[in-house]
């Protein structure tokens, strides 16, 4: 047998379980080339070419494959199916046979579970590769047609993106909102208690007072009064239930709030993770987890906490997407104390970023299985002089799964920060007379929205239906990288590039920022997988969007290629620099350029990167 992969950490992880012959193929070893466009504009069928430091591989997979029974096992996604499709073209003719092999948990149960549910790579979904094969030849159309536009009107060079270009709009429009923003000034009053020594405040039921004259009308009229009447005292149990296992996005937000770590650091921790066997897989947005592994949850906390921590029936959470309940939520691949949670990384070699990444998966997984919080909470009315003034409070009774997982607000309740805050309260009767002990009437202003940090630029994504979990990582990396945006102060904020590129859109190419046509695309790539549409007809759709445009004509005696326009133009927005039109038209010309870029700002060798 032998079992290829992508990954050859995770390679050596399988050979050492299974003692079976393991290959890596380190990702993708085959793409469009990177000097031309590499795509048929009548009928979109691409030219795949081998990366070049992957020239041999394809002949060693065939030496390894010859007579064997091959495991193609490309990670459970489309860019990995993708990936095993490409290997399978070139050991199909070699090999006794070659299933599909998805793996989930790097473990021997996880491996062997693999294993049986292998089928022939034949009867596998081929819409997931027709899927890739859109989304890849889709964003080379526009990155290849649109970025050499951009690039020629702006007279610097830009790169346009399918997905790329939507999230610099995010993050370009909510500066623009920011800074349009007019504050405004309101009051809060609010009434000072106290029983028996416990102070508290009680708001005026109006809210915000818009002018500070009717707060203070309502201040004269109740100066005089030195107690409030308690007109209304309601208590109830309130509960806090505790939130799934993470997905994906959710993962990457809840690292960039808790741990400030990027997207693209997240998944790099978390892949590490999964290549080791430590966690399940990492691209993922179903919230469904293993009912053995539930119930290794249930036995651990009955054992450590006692059962009053364990609710009655394990908890049910129900994924977004239907279809993602086939697959599992991210999640330990094994039960253990909290205690063991370093000596578990540190027996793989992993770094101290791994092991706080790890932790948070693990206690957000126990604790989603864990029983709810509970709050008693206390709404007392109260009439002062006819004035009504409310007051509201709680009291946590029993931690729940708060005792593991407590809930970060990564925007820091920017929106109810006006809102009575929640706090201890006395008994109180109804009718009984509570010392009033002053007026206290506060200025406020009202506040922009808050801008984005990475976390929540990708809830944004997320919700917008913008790129795929898989992809989030790679956007915000690629319009950090391209000097689009920068994070100051944990926030995201546009650089004037963006600006310039989203304006130059907006105005000659809208339809590639426009959120509800992005999200029809994904949708589209959807039912391709489900085999209900044609990757040809969302090719066409795309390239019908730039009017069946050409790529710009290249000039005599060799033009640019798009990697190099695109390398050129990140050195060009990092440093500051325009590139001559005339040099933008000559590839011998650019690359003297870029040579005399990277050897005054110590850049090392040139890398042209295509947009994915």
């Amino acid at each position: 047998m032998l079992i290829i992969v992508e990954s050859p950490t995770k390679a050596k992880k399988i050979q050492s379980i299974l003692k079976v012959k393991v290959m890596s193929t380190v990702g993708h070893f085959k793409d469009l080339p990177a000097a031309s466009i590499g795509v048929d504009l009548k009928t979109y069928e691409p030219t795949f070419v081998y990366h070049e430091k992957k020239a041999n591989l394809p002949k060693e997979l065939r030496v390894a494959a010859h007579g064997e029974t091959v495991m193609l096992a490309g990670d459970p996604d489309r860019e990995g199916y993708a990936i095993s499709c490409h290997i399978y073209e070139e050991v199909k003719s070699v090999a006794r046979e070659c299933l599909r092999m998805e793996i989930y948990e790097v473990t021997e149960k996880g491996l062997k579970e693999a294993i049986a549910k292998a089928v022939p790579f034949e009867s596998t979904n081929r819409g997931l590769y027709n899927a890739f094969l859109g989304r890849r030849i889709g964003d080379r159309l526009v990155g290849y047609i649109l970025s050499p536009l951009a690039s020629k009107s702006l007279r610097r060079g830009y790169s346009v993106g399918r997905v790329q270009s939507p999230a610099v709009r995010l993050v370009v429009d909510r500066e623009r909102e920011i800074r349009n923003f007019t504050s405004t000034p309101y009051w809060m009053l609010d009434i000072q208690l106290d029983k028996d020594g416990t102070i508290f405040l009680a708001r005026h039921v109006k809210g915000k007072f818009a002018q500070q004259a009717d707060a203070h009308l309502i201040i004269d009229a109740i100066r005089i009064e030195s107690h409030a009447r308690a007109e209304k005292v309601e208590k109830k149990e309130v509960k806090q239930s505790p939130k799934p296992p993470f997905t994906t996005v959710d993962l990457q937000a809840a690292a960039a709030a808790r741990l400030k770590f990027t997207p693209e650091q997240t998944m790099k921790l978390a892949q590490a993770l999964f290549d080791h066997g430590i966690i399940t897989y990492h691209r993922t947005d179903s919230v469904r987890m293993d009912d053995a592994f539930v119930a290794e949850i249930r036995e651990f906390l009955g054992k450590s906490l006692g059962s009053s921590y364990l609710p009655v029936k394990p908890n049910q959470h129900k994924s977004k997407n239907s279809q993602a309940e086939a697959h599992e939520g991210i999640r330990p691949t094994h039960m253990h104390s909290l205690a063991a949670i370093a000596a578990i990384v540190n027996k793989e070699g992993l770094t101290p970023d791994h092991a706080r990444l790890y932790e948070m998966i693990f206690k957000r997984a126990v604790a989603s299985q864990m029983a709810a919080a509970r709050y008693d909470s206390t709404v007392m009315l109260f009439d002062v002089a006819g004035e009504r003034f409310k007051s509201a409070g709680r009291v946590l009774t029993f931690d729940g799964f708060l005792k593991v997982y407590a809930e970060v607000d990564e925007e820091k309740d920017r929106k109810g920060e006006d809102d009575n805050k929640l706090q201890l309260l006395p008994p109180v009767e109804v009718g009984e007379l509570v010392p009033k002990v002053q007026e206290i009437l506060e200025e406020k202003k009202t506040k922009p929205p808050g801008r984005f940090t990475l976390g929540s630029l990708v809830k944004e994504l997320e919700r917008l239906e913008i790129g795929r979990p898989s992809t989030y990582a790679a956007i915000t990396r690629n319009i950090t990288d391209r000097g689009y945006v920068k994070e100051e102060k944990g926030r995201v904020v546009p650089l004037l590039p963006g600006e310039t590129l989203i304006d130059y859109l907006r105005d000659n190419h809208a339809w590639v920022i426009d959120y509800e046509l992005t999200r029809k695309m994904e949708n589209f790539l959807d039912l391709v997988v489900e085999n209900k549409d044609s990757w040809q007809r969302f090719c066409r759709g795309v390239h019908h969007k730039m009017g069946f445009s050409i790529p710009p004509a290249r000039a005599e005696g060799g033009g640019p290629s798009e990697g190099q326009l695109k390398y050129a133009g990140d050195l060009a927005l990092k440093n500051g620099l325009v590139i001559p039109e005339e040099t933008l038209k000559n590839g011998k010309a650019l690359s003297m350029w870029i040579e005399g870029i990277v050897g005054t700002k110590g850049g090392g060798k040139p890398r042209p990167e295509i947009e994915s």
